[in-house]
């Protein structure tokens, strides 16, 4: 890929963190697609997979995580490479080797989610975020408790006629509740 040769300048390495270019248009159509993802800056992310951790956070599984670069590797980068990276997404292989495509397609969604606009007291600006609950609400409703297992069949969120808002969840064992509500 054009865009992945004109960051790595190193092309065979084999260390425990590479630069995965591949995840980057999947992010720009995830961005395309979806109003809420409109404030991400997908231009200035790094896509790295981490190849040996199988990260664990409270008994569950990691599979990808987001986080603001710190401001003097930004520079360190840049002068690198010339390009400027804000935000890491860290895609962890050990976790991830067996999610279909349609899984890493909504993991990829789920961590873009955690930037988003917020308000602060001298005015919004653009920042990570924590989930509204142990994960994002709609992707609970939309695509189930556990969908990212590897039994889990989902909609690819990228197919054609795939509309988030006509995606129906998996029946709930008790009809009556069938939608999580945010308690404050």
């Amino acid at each position: 890929m054009d865009a992945q040769k004109g960051i790595i300048a190193v092309e065979e390495f084999n260390g425990k963190h590479k630069i995965n270019e591949n995840y980057r248009p999947i992010a720009e159509s995830l961005k395309a697609k979806f109003r809420e993802l409109e404030y991400v800056p997908v231009k200035n992310i790094l896509f790295i997979e981490n190849t040996e951790d199988k990260r664990k956070k409270n008994n569950s599984t990691v599979y990808a995580q987001i986080s603001k670069i710190p401001p003097k590797f930004e520079e360190i980068i840049y002068q690198v490479t010339g390009k400027y990276f804000e935000y890491m997404l860290e895609i962890f292989k050990e976790n991830t080797y067996a999610m279909s495509r349609e899984q890493i397609v909504a993991l990829i969604y789920h961590e873009l989610r955690h930037i988003q606009l917020v308000q602060k007291k001298d005015g919004s600006e653009i920042d990570i975020v924590g989930h509204d609950v142990e994960d994002w609400l709609n992707m609970v409703e939309k695509l189930g408790l556990n969908w990212q297992g590897t039994m889990s069949q989902i909609p690819d969120l990228l197919g054609d006629g795939v509309n988030w808002e006509s995606i129906e969840g998996p029946m709930n064992l008790f009809p009556a509740e069938t939608s999580l509500k945010l308690v404050k």
